[in-house]
């Protein structure tokens, strides 16, 4: 009998590997990652690597092609290129949408999403927290049967939150804690969340539900520190005190960890809550006892060293490479083809007529004077009422070599009255240092000037 077909979006992340581990014997896996990890061939035979991007609608198409499942475990936390203008939550919306539109077209059976608890008073919760949850609302906008499972920290060698606290103990001998380590959180061990996957799976009984799923023990942040320091017999002493703002603890957790700034932000703003697991009913049905949070910690603790992050060097192109993400609000009743017409009709009009920009079949040229900047070809075959794209296909502005999916597009929201105008893999002709100063930040105030053209003129566009 074939085996069902699971695409695991994020398949090289920490809970991507452990779910390939837990999963691989009763699904063929497709494991989908920018770039595959260096020991794939090590991987059982049904367990096939492809390198996709997941911000190129196309190759998502592809990617999902002939699956059942999909397992999405992507967080756009960290800075893909040498320059991304975006927040994370643009980032992580359009995947989102990018994964919505290609589950759709390919009939797949069902999407299971790995997110983060929200607390019980979810007013002014942090960004992370509200990216997450906006994930949630575009993946269901498919129609398609959507199982979320939440969970606040995952125990493993590889999880951030665990490397943070981890690094930390080891460093610091005495360590002034702030207040959010009073917070209180139910962690979990990526074996348990794994195999609660495993049970998701096709289970029509967890179909549209959202689940939180947790660990063992209920306890605040300077409790797990103190486990995790007895763990190692180190004498660890904690203060906590009241005026270490968030910002100073990122920095602190930055300098100290040496972690990535974009990784530790984000989670950080999410630990000043108590991350309480509450509808958990089919979590206590299928995994009635949660690995202790001891043997959890043991576990992680005796890997953490071979998981210690090593910076490798980027590609030359893939280190000069631009994205650029920009939400945008959308007036009522327009679609995607009306808001890039007067984009394009509007540019111009900021510039006083020195950028000039001519339609002729299908062919967008920006010119200063006679000198062409830059030219976008519009995309009839991949352009829809919710989705306008244009290839950028040259100009003085564009490096000389051919990069084909250099794009621009403006996209529709599928669950606000937004939309989105994004630039991906641009690689600017500028010396960098002068693209970065100027180029990039004019792009960026033009974009911001064209969401306040759409927001003063709203009434106008509505007669």
């Amino acid at each position: 009998m074939t085996k069902p077909k699971l695409a695991i979006a994020g398949a090289s992340g920490f809970i991507g590997k452990a779910a390939i581990d837990r999963l691989a014997d009763e699904f063929n896996i497709k494991a989908l990652s920018r770039v595959a990890p260096s020991n794939k061939n090590s991987y059982k035979e049904n367990v096939h690597w492809h390198s996709c991007d997941l911000y190129n609608l196309k190759e998502a198409e592809n990617a999902f092609k002939d699956c059942d499942y999909i397992l999405y475990l992507i967080h756009s936390m960290k800075k893909g290129n040498r320059l991304t203008q975006s927040s994370f939550d643009d980032l992580d919306l359009i995947i989102a949408d990018n994964v919505m539109r290609s589950a759709k077209i390919n009939k797949v059976k069902q999407i299971i999403y790995v997110g983060g608890i929200l607390p019980e008073v979810n007013l002014n919760i942090s960004k992370h927290l509200k990216s997450r949850n906006e994930v949630e609302v575009v993946l269901s906008c498919s129609g398609i049967p959507l199982t979320t499972v939440r969970a606040a920290i995952i125990i493993g060698a590889e999880s951030s939150s665990f490397q943070i606290l981890y690094r930390l103990i080891k460093r610091l001998r005495v360590m002034i804690t702030p207040k959010w380590t009073r917070s209180l959180s139910q962690p979990i061990d990526v074996q348990d969340i794994t195999e609660f996957i495993y049970h998701c799976i096709g289970n029509e009984e967890t179909f549209n539900k959202t689940i939180d799923v947790h660990g063992s023990e209920l306890l605040s942040y300077n409790e797990l520190m103190t486990k995790i320091s007895n763990i190692l017999k180190l004498k660890r002493i904690a203060l906590t005190v009241p005026f270490f703002s968030l910002g100073l603890s990122k920095f602190w957790l930055h300098l100290i960890t040496g972690i990535d700034y974009f990784t530790i932000s984000p989670l950080v703003d999410s630990l000043k809550y108590n991350l309480i697991a509450s509808n958990s009913v089919l979590f206590n049905k299928y995994i009635p006892n949660p690995v202790s949070l001891n043997d959890s910690l043991q576990r992680a603790i005796s890997q953490a060293k071979k998981y210690e992050k090593v910076k490798e060097k980027s590609i030359i192109y893939e280190e000069s490479k631009v994205r650029t993400v920009q939400r945008l609000y959308l007036p009522i009743g327009w679609d995607a083809i009306k808001l890039g017409r007067e984009y394009i009709n509007w540019l111009p009009k900021i510039f006083f007529t020195i950028i000039r920009s001519k339609v002729k079949n299908n062919v967008v040229r920006f010119s200063f004077f006679s000198i062409n900047l830059l030219t976008l070809e519009f995309s009839q075959e991949r352009s829809t009422k919710d989705r306008q794209l244009f290839y950028i296909k040259g100009g003085l502005l564009v490096i000389k070599k051919t990069f084909p999916h250099a794009r621009f597009e403006f996209r529709i929201s599928p669950h606000e009255q937004t939309a989105i105008a994004a630039i991906h893999d641009y690689y600017p002709s500028l010396p960098w240092p002068i693209y970065r100063i100027f180029q990039a930040n004019i792009h960026k105030f033009v974009m911001y000037l064209f969401n306040r053209h759409l927001l003063k003129n709203s009434s106008k566009f509505k007669s």
